[in-house]
């Protein structure tokens, strides 16, 4: 893109109502990381690796009923069991190894009326719509869905300002993005007031007129709703930049013009956001500014979000680098015709999180000993941990309570100490994710997730170590090494 073009368009983004109202759910984390697609491949596997935010409730088929009925939600508002997902983002090592970065998403819920009389609704209950493409090679600087999708290049401690190689683009920057480079995706806001999806899983949604971010409905599209807007931050700077070619979607896509992003809606009361449009004048991003969202956000039951429904069975790169991308996504620059691939295997599926071994049962999130711990029996720690390698591990050591904590520690015992007891606490106080699997959590500061079997039988520990369990590595400054299990065993009171 020439610099005019790279200037226009930034032009064109900030001409909109920045100050609109607006709130921002930050820091979103994902619920799952697979490769379903519920709206474009329903009920199959799809055609690449999506990073999934929101509603637990998510699955191969999207049914609005299910999405409301989600156990919990990872965005801060429980009533928004609503699905959010992109593409995932890889750093690829000069070695041809694919590494999955983790991430975060800011969800942005805006109220942009084209004129003062422009009436601003809710969206509708089950609605669906995507915005950008994902076979766009190209930039059609006039076209508004194209707009929609562009790039920053994040660098807290340096002001770029006027710098057009630091400027808001379509593309991916040429350059190392110190703290992160955010894809960022703005949905079209004008419905037809008839179809909740479409064929192409647009047409029944239209960019406001003359603009993708602000302004009128067209009159094929009378209707205007809250606008919806993602931030998908990617961690590019704790990797080396390489040249073109260092990032990657999981669709192939290491230019970014193939970046899209998906919406199902599943708001349980939507009443909320009409309260967001009505009575919040003064929210410009903290929800803390709108009352009824205020009154019922809950960050600690986001965090303590478990989704326990089932993923693709393959490696997509949560324990380490991979050497091709899931499913047919071979590189591909827009030049020419995308690379195509011969048959390959499709896979099955498999539960997220690994159930508890016969005989064991989760009690709940029970608080440590006011005096000491709860559980004196015997102690061990390990990158593999998991809820299930925690029951299985005591009771190959022969104890009947097992608990998980800290993510990576696991105590066992026959009965409760130091002042603690069986009563539960709130399931938000344990939202550390274990340690070997994103997916659910172990326990959290002063806090078991506590499971029981009367009778426990032997499971040797040769055995329970080989289990294979799902992990993320942190954020590495070159593609990480396969995560070795490390143990620590210690035995009290036998």
């Amino acid at each position: 893109m020439t610099f005019s073009a790279a200037l226009a368009f930034a032009t064109l983004l900030f001409a909109a109502n920045v100050d609109a109202v607006h709130v921002i759910f930050g820091n979103t984390q994902p619920v799952v990381r697979t490769r379903l697609d519920p709206i474009v491949d329903p009920g199959v596997v799809s055609e690449h690796v999506h990073d999934v935010f929101g509603g637990s409730g998510f699955s191969p088929t999207y049914d609005y009923n299910t999405a409301v009925n989600s156990q919990c939600t990872t965005t801060i508002i429980p009533q928004d069991k609503s699905n959010y997902w992109v593409p995932s983002g890889y750093y690829v090592d000069p070695n041809g190894t694919f590494s999955l970065m983790p991430v975060s998403m800011n969800i942005y819920y805006l109220v942009r009326p084209g004129s003062d009389n422009d009436t601003i609704v809710p969206f509708p209950a089950g609605l669906r719509m995507l915005a950008g493409d994902n076979e766009r090679g190209t930039y059609n600087a006039s076209s508004e869905a194209d707009q929609a999708i562009s790039y920053m290049c994040l660098d807290y401690n340096n002001d770029h300002t006027g710098d057009p190689d630091w400027a808001e683009r379509p593309n991916f920057f040429d350059h190392q993005c110190p703290d992160g480079m955010r894809a960022q995706a703005f949905f079209p806001s004008c419905w037809d007031g008839q179809n909740l999806d479409s064929p192409d899983h647009k047409s029944h949604m239209a960019y406001p007129i003359g603009a993708y971010n602000t302004g009128l409905c067209p009159d094929t599209h009378p209707v205007h709703l809250l606008s919806l807007f993602y931030e998908y931050i990617m961690p590019t700077g704790n990797y080396p930049y390489n040249g073109a070619g260092t990032w990657s979607f999981s669709n192939g896509d290491q230019v970014g013009y193939r970046f899209h992003a998906d919406f199902t809606n599943g708001w349980t009361d939507l009443n909320l956001l009409q309260q967001l449009i009505d009575n919040c004048p003064n929210a410009q991003g903290n929800t803390a500014d709108c009352p009824a969202l205020a009154a019922v956000q809950d960050a600690n039951a986001a965090a303590a979000c478990e989704f326990s429904s089932q993923i693709v069975d393959e490696d997509i790169g949560l324990d380490g680098p991979i050497s091709v991308l899931p499913g047919c996504n071979l590189p591909w620059d827009g030049n020419g015709t995308m690379p195509a691939c011969g048959n390959l295997p499709t896979p099955g599926f498999v539960n997220a999180i690994e159930p508890l071994p016969s005989g064991w049962n989760a009690i709940g999130c029970i608080a440590e000993g006011t005096s000491g711990r709860a559980l004196t029996g015997a102690s061990i720690s390990g990158s593999n941990m998991t809820k299930a390698v925690c029951s299985a591990t005591c009771a190959d050591l022969g104890f009947t309570y097992a608990g998980a904590e800290y993510g990576d520690e696991c105590y066992c015992g026959n009965s409760f100490e130091n002042g603690a007891s069986q009563n539960t606490i709130p399931s938000e106080k344990c939202n550390t994710r274990c340690a070997a699997n994103t997916f659910e959590t172990c326990g959290g500061p002063n806090a078991l997730a506590l499971m029981y079997n009367p009778n426990p039988s032997p499971i040797t520990l040769s055995s329970l170590i080989a289990i294979p369990s799902p992990t993320s590595p942190s954020s590495p400054t070159s593609a990480p090494p396969a995560q070795s299990h490390v143990w620590f065993l210690d035995i009290r009171g036998l």
